[in-house]
């Protein structure tokens, strides 16, 4: 069987997306075919549409939790170095990210109560590696990795502490960057995508007529319908043009 997928939306945003989704059927109805009938889709969009935000959501999450957990190895690498034990040195660097984030901290809710569990004998490598694949980053991935293979075989955890915060500033730096550069693209993208929209609303508010034959017959429906999916695709495409990732 397959992993179950775990859901970050809660009550209020699900229904902000499935309003959302009504919205643009209600705007696909009445601008292109002139029928409420095209409502009868609604439904169906619902669940790409709680899908969507989910995973604008979990990037939004993924972002700020790869934030905390470069001031957390900041904090671990401070107790190491003052002679705590590994894990000693993650449970007091826990408290140093409650006060520095607040106790709606991302990374407190994804790694849990690390105290409780370290003291039921859990073995510190599992619970890392559990949050490393609920956390859904590479980075906490890959720290992880190389961070229960020295704990096994003895290594330099500061050291390799140190390489893991360079690695995800660098990364976090060249991610700015690139969102800075091409944050002009992205909204003229942006408003590409909303002109076609505001044409039709202005000539079914000015000019009905001029666009009024196209609705109510199949030529009518063929024709929009065509549009519709040329106007979707240029909007995915664009989309796809300025989104990079690092």
């Amino acid at each position: 069987m397959g992993k179950r997928r775990v859901w970050h939306l809660n009550l209020w945003e699900a229904a902000a997306a499935g309003s959302l989704s009504g919205g643009i059927c209600f705007l696909i109805a009445w601008l292109f075919y002139d029928c409420v009938w095209v409502m009868a889709v609604w439904p169906a969009t619902l669940y790409p549409a709680f899908l969507a935000a989910d995973r604008y959501k979990g990037k939004k999450r993924r972002k700020n939790l790869i934030m905390e957990f470069k001031d957390y190895l900041y904090a671990v690498s401070s107790s190491l170095l003052a002679g705590y034990s590994i894990e000693n040195a993650f449970i007091e660097s826990q408290k140093d990210i409650t006060e520095l984030y607040g106790e709606k901290s991302v990374l407190i809710k994804e790694l849990g109560n690390l105290k409780r569990r370290l003291g039921m004998r859990e073995n510190l490598e599992k619970i890392l590696q559990e949050f490393a694949e609920e956390s859904g980053c590479e980075d906490i991935g890959s720290f992880v990795e190389v961070f229960c293979y020295a704990k096994r075989g003895g290594g330099d955890f500061p050291g390799i502490i140190q390489t893991t915060i360079q690695r995800i500033c660098d990364k976090i730096e060249v991610s700015e960057e690139i969102e800075t550069t091409i944050a002009q693209k992205v909204l003229e993208e942006k408003v590409m995508s909303v002109v076609p929209i505001v044409v039709l609303v202005f000539f079914r508010f000015s000019s009905p007529e001029f666009i009024g034959i196209l609705y109510g017959n199949l030529f009518g429906i063929l024709v929009m319908t065509f549009v519709l999916f040329l106007y979707g695709a240029a909007m995915a495409w664009g989309a796809k043009i300025v989104k990079i990732e690092v």
